[in-house]
C-alpha cells in the first residue's frame, strides 16, 4: 500500500525535471548570446554617438525617418572609424608617418598622468603585436596554487633569465616564468606571478581550450563542446 502511494509521486516528478533541465540549458545557452549581441550594440552605439551629435548640429538628414536616419549616421560614422584606423595603419608604413607618430608619442609620455596611461597601453599592445600567434599568452602552464598538492592554470606570458630580469638575478634560482593567473569565471583579472621553470609543467593544451576551461569553472574539458551531460537535479 506504501508502495502505490509512492508511485504517481515518481511518475510526475519527471515531466517536473525535464522541464525545469530545458530552462535551465536554455538559460545556458541563451547567455553567451545575449550578452555577446548586448556587448556588440554597446560598443556600435557608444562609438557612433558623435555621429549623431554632428549630424543633429549640422541638421543632416532631417528629412528621413529618426529610425533610419539614425542608422544610417550610425553606420557612416563606423565607416569613418575604420577610415581613420586605416589611414593610421598606413601611415606607420611611411616614413613620414613614422615620425609624426614619434613625435605624438614622444608629446604624449611627457604629459602627467597621460603618460601613465599611454605607456602601459602601448606596452600591451607592443606585447600582443610582437607576439607571433598575435596572443600574449604563449603557453597554458600548471602550477601548484595556493598550496603544495593544489594546483592551478595560467598563461605564460615571457621568461625571465638572470641576464634581463632583475628578479631573477636576486632570486638567484635561474629562470623564472612570467605566469598570468586569471580568475575564475571572469578572466579579464587575475594574478601576476614569478615562478621558478622547474616548477612549471607546460601544458600541450591550447590558450583558447585552457579559457573555455576556466570561463566554465571546469565544466566545459578541452576538445569537448559542452559541458558535463549529467541532469540538473
Amino acid at each position: 500500500m506504501k508502495d502505490q502511494n509512492m508511485q504517481p509521486v515518481s511518475v510526475q516528478k519527471k515531466p517536473f525535471q525535464f522541464f525545469r533541465n530545458m530552462i535551465v540549458t536554455g538559460i545556458i545557452v541563451a547567455v553567451p548570446i545575449v550578452l555577446s549581441l548586448w556587448v556588440a550594440w554597446y560598443l556600435y552605439s557608444h562609438l557612433t554617438d558623435w555621429g549623431i551629435k554632428l549630424a543633429n548640429t549640422l541638421n543632416l538628414m532631417a528629412g528621413l525617418p529618426d529610425f533610419w536616419r539614425t542608422q544610417i549616421i550610425r553606420v557612416l560614422a563606423l565607416v569613418v572609424i575604420l577610415a581613420v584606423l586605416f589611414f593610421l595603419g598606413v601611415l606607420t608604413k611611411i616614413t613620414l608617418g613614422r615620425r609624426l607618430i614619434a613625435k605624438a608619442q614622444a608629446l604624449l609620455l611627457k604629459l602627467p598622468l597621460v603618460n601613465f596611461i599611454y605607456s602601459t597601453c602601448k606596452q600591451i599592445g607592443d606585447t600582443i603585436m610582437s607576439s607571433k600567434s598575435g596572443n600574449m599568452f604563449q603557453q597554458v602552464v600548471l602550477f601548484e596554487y595556493p598550496r603544495k598538492g593544489c594546483y592551478a592554470i595560467g598563461f605564460m606570458t615571457n621568461e625571465n633569465t638572470p641576464e634581463n630580469s632583475e628578479a631573477a638575478r636576486r632570486l638567484g634560482k635561474g629562470d623564472l616564468i612570467s605566469v598570468f593567473m586569471p580568475t575564475t569565471p571572469n578572466p579579464t583579472s587575475g594574478f601576476l606571478m614569478l615562478i621558478p621553470r622547474e616548477e612549471c609543467i607546460m601544458l600541450d593544451m591550447s590558450v583558447s581550450d585552457a579559457m573555455r576551461l576556466i570561463v566554465s569553472c571546469g565544466a566545459i574539458l578541452p576538445g569537448s563542446e559542452e559541458g558535463p551531460a549529467a541532469d540538473v537535479d
